[in-house]
């Protein structure tokens, strides 16, 4: 087993593929010292630890991951039971607003007729505007005459009265010329 960022120890491989059993033996053996051999162990004791403590260092994040792993799988399952609500929720509130919307679509289609009378109304009022500005000049200019029939009217008695002195003139005259005629005549 190969400890981080190690390579593992290559056997020589069979050439049929087995490694089953023991290395083979180096053509020259040599005897190996104590010394050699306490060196080996200690430093395959230092190997062993290293790899223990990995091992206990990964078997501590293993159970770290499977505490958060069922921590996750409680969120996931209450989120899971909260998503059907949250959708129904939407759903309702959804079909709310297309009632909504259904309604002021029938609103605005009933108060189209009113619209169609409002317009009519409109143009009705702009010619009875430009009529009553007709009006309006026709009565002013009524209203000239009438103040020249009245400044008129005004000078009527006086004109009575001199018609009436005329006429008082032209019966005295006329008295006159009929007495003169008779005295003529006489």
């Amino acid at each position: 087993m190969a400890g981080r960022q190690r390579i593992g120890r290559q056997y020589y491989e069979e050439p049929r593929g087995f490694r089953d059993g023991p290395p083979p033996r180096l053509a020259r053996e040599r005897s190996i010292s104590p010394r050699r051999i306490e060196g080996e162990l200690s430093s395959r004791r230092g190997e062993i630890r290293r790899i223990h403590d990995d091992n206990q260092h990964l078997a501590d994040e293993i159970v770290g991951l499977r505490q958060a792993m069922s921590r996750l799988k409680e969120d996931l399952h209450s989120s899971s039971q909260v998503i059907p609500k949250l959708r129904a929720e939407k759903e309702i509130e959804s079909r709310e607003l297309t009632q909504r919307n259904l309604k002021l679509e029938a609103e605005l289609r009933s108060l189209e007729p009113l619209r169609q009378d409002a317009l009519h109304l409109r143009s009705e009022l702009g010619t009875l505007e430009s009529l009553s500005q007709e009006l309006n000049a026709k009565v002013q200019g009524l209203t000239k005459e009438l103040e020249q029939q009245s400044s008129e009217n005004q000078r009527i008695p006086a004109m009575i009265a001199e018609r009436d002195d005329l006429r008082q003139e032209l019966i005295r005259a006329r008295r006159l010329l009929i007495t003169r005629r008779m005295q003529s005549q006489s």
